[in-house]
């Protein structure tokens, strides 16, 4: 009897020492599966699969190497201050429970108890589609760098109709890093003028934008990313005779391979509310202080847009939110404050990779009242100590178009508000608690330290138009408006409240021309363009 104990005590003892290693069918197959696999699969985006056993086995060291370092999977956004839609990371107890797997050898475990293997099609998985627009074969040329590479596809519309759906497809998965979508409504096709400049090549080359000033951002793709299908009711105009202009990023690698990435869409003639893409946060209009980061330095730099009060809508309702940058940018912060104080938290990056970026959804639509303000902050590291400085020794970077220059954009895609909206839940898997991360960061204002007037919207103006300003203190404030002889027409007195302050300014009086708007505080004196045409 006591033999007999005493061998049912180490087989006890076994069988629950094995219950404790992470088994590959059991504990590990179902992370792989959820937050891998769609781009580590057999024709995927990534160099090798992880579908089967065998595979992560022989993968087992590279697979913890960037579990680890957090390389892997690509989620660049903070889970612990906004939740979105289809968030791919792994929670600690993940990361550990793959490392214990790692540790322990890598044990199988019962292959018969392993989940299903998911399925996927590696093309089109969007049904019902109205049209189906490809890019012309394109075989990338020996390039010194990223190559973008700009695509112009006319849509063939008869009529001005909704983009309710839209499904990229690379052709060439191992090559195409992301693309973006823009629609070229100009009645000169100035899209299609680039693309002649250059006949023997299919498309042109443009970083940072399409390189027309008529080109409306209304999609994008990144590794990873499924149809993206609007709620009901919802959908991008596009317009009858429009092109789209598709930018693909080749990364460095790409040369003597062949691409021809394709573009469904689902189409609605109904009546459906717009959607929305724009950049009200950019280092063109709405940044406090030029984007120039000297050599060596480390700088963080803010942006803030106030939607005018004088608009006839209650406020927006976003959708998405995505940041733009390139090299040097390490960090973002993005969030909203309304006119009554509350904070809202719309995104948090601690880790900014140039390679990695998109729009993310966010799991219910957010409602931003009218006169809220918007705000961006993001870090730049111009220094050696960055492994992503494109330039050895240091140099100054400024604004621009090329990847060793810089940006600072947040595009948003939103809905004019309705009662309701932020009740629409975008995410079916929605989290019941929100992240209570910190929602703005320790002295946000402090970045904004000088007096600054930002441009009226709209402008040009007509018979009104919104002024926004920022003081630093509180003091008394004068807005002043001259005629470009440096004639006074106009004076206000207006709020002086430390902080952003907005104004409806009448302009029905003045006569159709240039005016230069002037701010007089106690802080000095801050002046803008102003265009009057009724």
């Amino acid at each position: 009897m006591q033999k007999f104990s005493f061998s049912m005590a180490i087989l006890f003892s076994f069988t629950f020492l094995s219950a404790q290693v992470p088994q590959w069918s059991t504990d590990i197959a179902p992370i792989l599966y959820e937050n891998c696999t769609v781009c580590h699969h057999q024709g995927g985006l990534a160099p090798f699969s992880l579908i089967h056993f065998s595979e992560a086995y022989t993968q087992r060291l590279n697979i913890i190497n960037a579990i680890s370092t957090g390389e892997m999977p690509p989620w660049p956004p903070d889970a612990d201050y906004v939740h979105f839609k289809g968030e791919r990371y792994l929670t600690s107890n993940q990361v550990t429970k793959i490392n214990a797997w790692v540790t322990a050898g890598a044990p199988s475990g019962d292959t018969t108890t392993a989940p299903s293997i998911p399925v996927y099609l590696n093309g089109a998985s969007l049904d019902n589609m109205d049209a189906s627009l490809k890019c012309p074969p394109f075989t990338v040329p020996q390039y010194n760098g990223d190559l973008y590479q700009c695509f112009v596809v006319p849509t063939g519309l008869s009529q001005n109709e909704f983009m309710t759906a839209i499904d990229v497809i690379p052709g060439n998965p191992s090559i195409v890093h992301h693309v973006l979508i823009y629609e070229d409504t100009s009645s000169t096709h100035d899209a299609r003028q680039l693309d002649d400049q250059s006949p023997t090549v299919p498309g042109y080359t443009s970083f940072g934008g399409p390189g027309v000033s008529k080109a409306n951002l209304i999609g994008g793709w990144v590794p990873g990313t499924t149809p993206n299908v609007y709620p009901a009711g919802l959908g991008v105009p596009l317009h009858k005779g429009s092109d789209l202009v598709v930018q693909i990023h080749y990364p460095y690698g790409s040369a003597g391979k062949t691409d021809s990435t394709k573009i469904n869409i689902r189409l609605s003639t109904g009546s459906l509310r717009s959607v929305f893409i724009a950049p009200p946060l950019n280092h063109e209009f709405s940044i406090t202080e030029p984007l120039s980061i000297p050599a060596n330095s480390t700088k963080t730099f803010g942006e803030l847009y106030t939607i005018p009060t004088n608009f006839p809508i209650q406020g927006i309702s976003l959708l998405n939110v995505a940041p733009h940058a390139h090299l040097i940018c390490k960090d973002w912060l993005v969030f909203a404050k309304t006119p009554a104080g509350d904070t809202i938290p719309l995104i948090k990056i601690n880790n900014w990779d140039f390679h990695w970026q998109g729009f993310y959804t966010f799991q219910k639509l957010i409602f931003i009242p009218i006169g809220s303000t918007l705000f961006g902050y993001a870090t730049y590291d111009n220094t050696a100590n960055n492994p992503h400085n494109p330039n050895s020794p240091p140099q100054n970077i400024h604004v621009g178009e090329a990847t060793t220059d810089e940006m600072m954009l947040v595009y948003f895609s939103y809905l004019i508000y309705q009662p309701g909206d932020e009740n629409m839940v975008l995410d079916s898997t929605i989290l019941n608690s929100q992240p209570t991360g910190i929602a703005e960061p320790k002295g946000a204002n402090s970045l904004i330290s000088t007096l600054q007037l930002y441009d009226a919207v709209p402008n040009p103006a007509k018979a009104e138009t919104s002024v926004s300003y920022y003081l630093p203190e509180t003091s008394n404030a004068t807005l002043s408006i001259y005629d470009l002889n440096g004639r006074l027409v106009k004076t206000l007195s207006v709020p002086g409240n430390e902080g952003i302050n907005t104004v409806s300014v009448n302009t029905s009086e003045l006569a159709n021309g240039d005016y230069l708007m002037s701010l007089l505080s106690n802080k000095g004196i801050k002046s803008k363009r102003l265009v009057v045409l009724k």
